[in-house]
């Protein structure tokens, strides 16, 4: 099962759909679906309930694949080289991770590394180039979980739990809680910037939250 959103990129100047799901990504060609390259090998053990539900993010020519269940304490993520011909499984693997990994939150790509936001509120920085998780910062605990994703404006992680509170916090050179807001209401929609604003979808109303006329 693959709950996914795909991705649009360029690759080698022609426009190309990235798709996860049923245990592969594969590259299409927008121009007639035709399938330019495969990579697989994401479910090795073959085990089962293994649904890809958050989806990768592209930073430059590497594909950060969330994978695994971490909800059950196996978090996988992977990065792959995008590009090539065919099967592409055994040359453009790059590396895989066991230590961290989200299972509905699709990771944040901002300025060259990957935030990563997992289901009980745990924050890790990775850098995408080797895997390697640069530091780790903690959302509070809740018996509500996190199911959107995370976004980053400005520098700052916006992060929505599902009983309705909204945290911000400071990511760029470390990890630091700031603020957080009560909507009042359920909410699993990921925040939107847009145009200094931010947009938050509770299970009953929509919200639009901007600083004061004039920036004062």
């Amino acid at each position: 099962n693959a709950y996914t959103t795909p991705l649009v990129a360029d690759q080698d100047g022609k426009e190309t759909v990235l798709v996860w799901g049923a245990e592969h990504v594969t590259a299409h060609s927008t121009e007639d679906g035709a399938v330019r390259w495969s990579c697989g090998a994401f479910n090795p053990g073959r085990q089962s309930f293994w649904p890809a539900v958050a989806s990768p993010v592209l930073v430059g020519e590497v594909l950060v694949v969330p994978t695994g269940r971490n909800d059950r304490n196996q978090p996988r993520l992977h990065g792959i080289r995008v590009g090539g011909r065919g099967d592409v499984t055994e040359t453009h693997r790059l590396w895989l991770s066991e230590e961290t990994g989200t299972f509905v939150p699709t990771p944040a790509a901002y300025r060259g590394k990957v935030y990563l936001l997992r289901d009980r509120g745990q924050v890790d920085c990775v850098e995408p180039a080797s895997g390697r998780v640069l530091w780790q910062g903690e959302l509070p605990r809740h018996r509500s979980s996190y199911y959107a994703s995370p976004t980053i404006a400005g520098g700052l992680l916006y992060a929505v739990r599902e009983d309705g509170v909204v945290f911000v916090a400071r990511v760029e050179d470390g990890f630091e809680l700031l603020a957080e807001n009560d909507l009042g209401e359920r909410a699993i929609a990921s925040p939107v910037p847009l145009d200094g604003r931010l947009l938050l979808r509770g299970e009953e109303h929509l919200f639009c939250i901007a600083g004061p006329v004039g920036g004062s």
